[in-house]
């Protein structure tokens, strides 16, 4: 080949490597021997030997700084968040209105405000002050239900003000959503953390404030508003791009397996006989109040991975189960519930090397971080609790406080050991075939 051949040549035939100069401004190229998609070693070479990811990036200089980028994309991030809260405002209104036809004066106390913040499954304090002494209440209605109100309303506005062109946006825009959105719901804690005085019908006034844990607040908003962006922004043709995302999906559409599964079979079993309920303290269950059985499906979601969980007046793990007073028919139902969780993993660990080939050898770890997570955040999400010293409690026949859910190290803990081992079984089986 003679150099006017040579001087058209873009690669070396020997290593692949690029053999022409880029002296673009703006552009830079960088080359790496190691590969970030899988971690092999390359000792030359512009693909990687094990999986074929390119070696050589071109990127943009501008586009390195993370504060340009959000300076460039920060306006549809801030129109998502705050037309959320504008329009769960106009929501409040009306829930507002409603309570109050429904109720009267009883919750006069109760502004829009604290509505927002009530949607958004937040852990509200109420300190009474009076003259006869003071007292507090600490209450949160983990009722998830409720928290798809602004999931939804976040993925609309989503749907309107953002437009994603690759994984990297998706990853950015939802993690920008997240803050601005968590950060909305601490501005309007501040607005809401206000006290009232009322008089009864002794005559004394007592004052009654509201406070709000804003770290809550800011992980619940956070939480919301990654979730609702992921899901809208994420599509079919990203898949690929970062193994992250991708298994993150993976776990999303597992842990729903399971909690739809556990659904049907509990609607089912209730429709024929619903005598567990009364075991487990749900004494006011009427067969079309979906919402308690939607709420108990995740109750049993997190038994079924054998977390300890307490429901109505049950405190149930593997042990109370096998020792406890349920009736047989109920313990089965319960051994059921595991049984079907061991079998999904399984499934899922199996298809897991299948569905991400040539990708991290790490991909079992990667999706037990993701589902522990997942788990201790419907674990924070769906806990109920009412207690605290006042009088109103005490004054109840049954107990002073009142709990239901599982806490929230021991779920992340036993949740990342569950799945791990059964999904790794999953794995190693594909092995077989």
């Amino acid at each position: 080949m003679d150099n006017k051949e040579k001087q058209y040549l873009n690669y070396s035939k020997e290593y692949g490597k690029s053999i022409q100069d880029i002296s673009i401004d703006k552009i830079s190229l960088k080359h790496s021997l190691k590969c970030k998609t899988c971690g092999t070693e390359n000792k030359c070479g512009l693909y990687c030997s094990s999986c074929g990811t390119s070696l050589e990036e071109v990127t943009s200089k501008e586009s390195l700084s993370i504060n340009n980028y959000f300076k460039m994309n920060l306006k549809p991030m801030a129109l998502v968040s705050i037309a959320s809260a504008g329009i769960l405002f106009l929501i409040s209104l009306v829930i507002k209105l409603f309570i109050s036809l429904s109720l009267g004066d009883l919750v006069s106390i109760v502004n829009p405000l604290h509505i927002i913040l009530a949607m958004n499954l937040s852990t509200i304090s109420l300190n009474t002050y009076s003259i006869i002494g003071s007292e507090s209440i600490g209450i949160h209605l983990g009722i998830l239900v409720i928290a798809l109100i602004p999931l939804i309303v976040l993925c609309i506005s989503n749907f309107i003000f953002i437009k994603n062109k690759s994984s990297r946006d998706v990853l950015y825009n939802s993690i920008g959503v997240g803050v601005l959105y968590g950060v909305i719901l601490i501005v309007i804690s501040i607005f809401a953390t206000t006290s009232v005085n009322i008089s009864n019908m002794i005559s004394y006034g007592v004052s009654i404030t509201f406070k709000y844990k804003i770290l809550e607040l800011f992980l619940n908003g956070f939480i919301l508003g990654f979730i609702s962006t992921y899901l809208i922004g994420y599509k079919k043709k990203y898949s690929g791009q970062n193994i992250y995302l991708d298994i993150f999906r993976y776990v999303i559409f597992t842990i729903f397996t399971i909690y739809i599964s556990i659904f049907v079979i509990l609607l089912g079993i209730t429709i024929l006989d619903r005598s567990y309920l009364y075991e487990l303290g749900l004494y006011n269950y009427s067969e079309s109040n979906l919402l308690i059985l939607s709420q108990l499906a995740l109750y049993v979601l997190d038994f079924a991975n054998i977390i300890p969980v307490t429901i109505g007046t049950s405190k149930l793990s593997i042990l109370s189960l096998l020792n406890g007073d349920l009736f047989f028919h109920t313990k089965i139902m319960f051994m059921a519930m595991i049984f079907l969780s061991l079998l999904v993993l399984i499934v899922a660990g199996y298809n897991l090397r299948k569905k991400m080939k040539n990708q991290s050898n790490k991909k079992v770890m990667i999706f037990s971080i993701f589902y522990s997570i997942s788990m201790t955040i419907l674990s924070s999400f769906t806990n109920i609790y009412i207690g605290g010293s006042s009088s109103l409690l005490q004054a109840s026949s049954y107990q002073s406080n009142i709990f239901m859910g599982t806490q929230v190290i021991s779920t992340f803990i036993i949740s990342f050991i569950y799945s791990y081992i059964i999904v790794k079984v999953g794995y190693t089986l594909s092995d077989f075939e």
